[in-house]
């Protein structure tokens, strides 16, 4: 099974929540024709769709993702607004408002939010002055979709977290990769606070003194309802269904050189022969994951035409542009 096949048949196995999927139809899936167009590829259908407590996958949120992005546009998340608040976000919401500070708060939504958004890796840093929540997208699809899918994930941190931080919501700063999109403005007017792009991951920055607050809505009996429903969500999202697309990730965001087995192992907590397990286990192998990530990066350099054979071999980690020209015809059929 190859790389991508397999970081996809991963996420048919992750359930994911039905109620961002109902609202993001009722609000684009306004004509029979993009009504055909936002089903097509999707692994549901209307009338399951709308039975009480139904559940889609997260192939199908990447899949509805990329169709929203092609019929409606790279902004779709700022035309569905309404979506990402807080009533749509369930015991997530609640156990961010009712924990007893600001930062706590923070900490649940790093360890509980791949529960409404199982596409999501969070991490939760602190230095002296700030803390950091740090999102990305595990992901088989193209950048400009995971884009959306992590503008949707920071507007619903966003949702959540406003309340409690109240006035200080100015303070917060959002951290956003690439250049300034053309709906630059709106993204700004609908996040608030300081928006700054060209950064290196997605990131939510909250400075240590507001994360110090008490939430005015902290309620520990509702907190421990909540914090109940988060972690039976959470096991229901098995780790080793997603760790395709977390491997997936990590090679992606390796712009020189590549990662070997042992530091993919290192980095995920795991021994290398978990690892391996887990992987065949999953139908595929890291030496497979790696060579699909190389063949990539390597279609792009050779399509841009602008490096060396040896800048190229180099910037792939091969010993030298002889090893790099016999892996491209083993993935082009043809001499490069």
């Amino acid at each position: 099974m190859k790389c991508k096949d397999s970081a996809r048949e991963a996420a048919k196995s992750v359930p994911a929540p039905a109620g961002y999927f109902r609202l993001l139809l009722r609000q684009f899936a306004t004509t029979p024709a993009l009504r055909a167009a936002l089903y097509e590829g999707l692994d549901v259908d209307e009338e399951a769709l709308n039975r009480p407590g139904a559940e889609v996958t997260l192939y199908s949120y990447f899949v509805l993702s990329t169709n929203l992005q092609r019929h409606i546009g790279e902004d779709w998340p700022l035309k569905a607004l309404s979506v990402w608040g807080t009533a749509t976000q369930g015991a997530l919401d609640v156990a961010v408002r009712s924990a007893a500070t600001v930062g706590e708060g923070l900490e649940i939504l790093a360890r509980y939010g791949h529960v409404r958004g199982p596409y999501l890796d969070l991490r939760l840093t602190r230095d002296k002055k700030d803390t950091t929540l740090t999102l990305s997208s595990m992901s088989p699809i193209g950048e400009a979709v995971i884009r959306a899918m992590n503008t949707t994930a920071v507007l619903s941190a966003k949702s959540m977290l406003e309340p409690v931080i109240e006035e200080a919501k100015d303070r917060m700063v959002y951290r956003l990769p690439g250049r300034a999109p053309p709906y630059a403005d709106r993204l700004r007017a609908a996040l608030g606070g300081t928006v700054v792009f060209e950064q290196r991951q997605y990131a939510l920055v909250v400075p240590n003194e507001v994360c110090a607050r008490p939430s005015p809505y902290s309620d520990a009996a509702l907190l421990a309802t909540a914090l109940a429903e988060l972690d039976a969500g959470a096991r229901r999202i098995k780790d080793e269904d997603r760790l395709p697309l977390r491997i997936q990730q990590m090679l992606k965001r390796r712009r020189l050189g590549r990662l070997s087995e042992e530091e993919v192992a290192d980095e995920l907590g795991l021994s290398r022969r978990t690892l391996v397990r887990r992987l065949a286990d999953c139908g595929t192998s890291y030496r497979a994951m790696l060579d699909a990530n190389l063949r990539a990066r390597a279609r792009v350099m050779l399509d841009e035409g602008s490096r060396t054979r040896a800048e190229m071999a180099e910037a792939l980690g091969f010993s030298d542009p002889t090893s790099f020209s016999r892996a491209c015809r083993r993935w082009f059929k043809t001499e490069r």
